[in-house]
């Protein structure tokens, strides 16, 4: 009875398609339905990418309720796990320097947009380096 309750709660258990659903729940403003989705990934996933990119849509989902300080240790989650980002966490950095700019807390918020300026300025001279190449 308890795997018909959880395969009706969760029709699916590809952690790609949950990323899908949680960031679709983002962008229809249900944020407590994206936490929901975001936090069974964290429960439950072993890849380091999934698990980045679910703190980093929890972090939103909380930072968008108002809920700062789960925010800040959703997104810091992510940051642990930067290298399995695709941006290598800048949008992460500028997701906390955002919540920081909310609560007032201007240097944090500077620090943090730093941080992700730098990781886009490397990006950019990695990938304007490699198209230089030949295959």
């Amino acid at each position: 009875m308890q795997v018909e309750e959880e395969s009706s709660k969760m029709p699916f258990r590809d952690p790609e398609m949950l990323i899908d659903v949680g960031n679709e729940y983002l962008s229809m403003h249900k944020y407590r339905q994206a936490i929901e989705i975001f936090e069974t990934i964290i429960e439950t996933e072993k890849g380091l990418t999934h698990l980045a990119k679910a703190h980093n849509g929890c972090g939103i989902a909380y930072a968008e309720l108002g809920e700062y300080d789960k925010a800040i240790e959703e997104f810091e989650e992510a940051l642990n796990l930067s290298r399995y980002l695709i941006d290598f966490g800048a949008r992460t950095y500028r997701n906390l320097a955002q919540v920081y700019e909310l609560i007032g807390e201007e240097e944090k918020a500077k620090e943090n947009r730093e941080k992700a300026e730098t990781i886009e300025l490397s990006q950019y001279h990695f990938w304007v380096t490699m198209s230089d190449e030949l295959e």
